[in-house]
């Protein structure tokens, strides 16, 4: 039983993070919103920013997610350690995964944010 509810809670986060890639791929928001998408002071700067920040959620969430896939069937595989510790150290890189996204697309954003605006902004 311990297994099984080690390979559910390593697998959990990128499937839901392979999920909302695939949300913010087909169905982001294409108006900035206070409902949902990604929403930050930088993204709801301009429309422009908005748009760019929705497919930067969707791209990096996609690789972070096939990435902590990655780790996590390596943990489960290899780590010489109790099911508890692996569990416990694929739920923390699950936690930790959720808020690389917004760290990568913020940097990303004050460089967008920073470039003067031209005619093919508008």
């Amino acid at each position: 039983m311990d297994l099984i509810i080690s390979y559910c809670t390593a697998f959990l986060m990128p499937f839901v993070m392979l999920v909302l890639s695939g949300f913010m791929k087909w169905k982001s928001p294409k108006h900035i919103n206070a409902f949902y998408g990604y929403r930050t002071a930088r993204s709801m700067r301009s429309q422009e920013a908005w748009d760019y920040a929705q497919q930067l959620l969707a791209l990096y969430t996609f690789r972070i997610a096939l990435l902590l896939t990655a780790l996590s069937t390596l943990t489960l595989a290899f780590l010489p350690y109790s099911i508890n510790v692996i569990t416990l150290s694929n739920l923390g890189m699950g936690m930790l995964a959720l808020f690389i996204p917004i760290f990568l697309i913020e940097n990303k954003l004050k460089d967008f944010n920073s470039l003067p605006i031209t005619e093919e902004h508008h």
